[in-house]
């Protein structure tokens, strides 16, 4: 089982709303600090990313957004995000492993990169729109990844893993308005479980 984790902290968060006869839109974008956590496993051998390949520390990534909301019954409302992150670094493998075919000793120091670019279509309905706002719906999550691994000793020594997921999550979001301030707090939260995994999208 792979397992990545992607703790996040937002830095910097810029939106504009349009409205206009009961249709609203809004574009955004924020600057955000992540960790990568965890580990990742090709073939026989598995690498963590904080012991062996010497990730930790915060990197800052790109997310934007935009949506539209219409008065439309039964017709879903769309939002669309795009989340980029990428980092690379260096580090010791503890144990000899295989990964993606290729044997790694140990102690063998090793630089790596990654990328895990997301894309979310998210078709949802407003369930309810006054001091609070609920909407429900569903988030078709597109993954696209590469995980490079090179020996710093032996160059030629070198894996590269690109995979795709598609998944299908559970969308919901609330959003409270905050009485004679014009500032409001909202949170969403997209989830699947799958077997002994599961994956988990918070933002607030």
């Amino acid at each position: 089982m792979t397992k990545v984790i992607l703790s996040s902290v937002v830095i910097l968060s810029l939106a504009t709303t349009l409205n206009a006869d009961f249709i609203g839109a809004e574009i955004g974008y924020a600057s955000w600090g992540s960790t990568l956590k965890g580990n990742v496993k090709k073939g026989a051998g598995t690498l963590d990313f904080e012991n062996d390949l010497g990730y930790g520390n915060h990197d800052i990534n790109a997310f934007m957004w935009a949506y539209i909301d219409h008065p439309l019954p039964l017709i879903p409302n769309i939002k669309i995000q795009k989340t980029n992150y990428s980092d690379a670094s260096s580090g010791t493998v503890r144990s000899a492993t295989s990964f993606s075919g290729k044997v790694f000793s140990v102690n063998e120091t090793v630089a790596s990169s990654i990328t895990l670019d997301q894309f979310d279509i998210i078709p949802y309905w407003r369930v309810l729109d006054n001091w609070i706002n609920l909407d429900i719906g569903l988030n078709i999550k597109s993954i696209d990844g590469n995980i490079q691994v090179k020996s710093t000793t032996t160059p030629t020594r070198q894996a590269n893993v690109d995979f795709t997921v598609i998944l299908p999550m559970l969308y919901t979001k609330a959003r409270f308005d905050l009485p004679f301030s014009g500032l409001s707090v909202e949170a969403d939260l997209s989830y699947i479980p799958y077997s002994d995994s599961k994956f988990t999208d918070i933002k607030a």
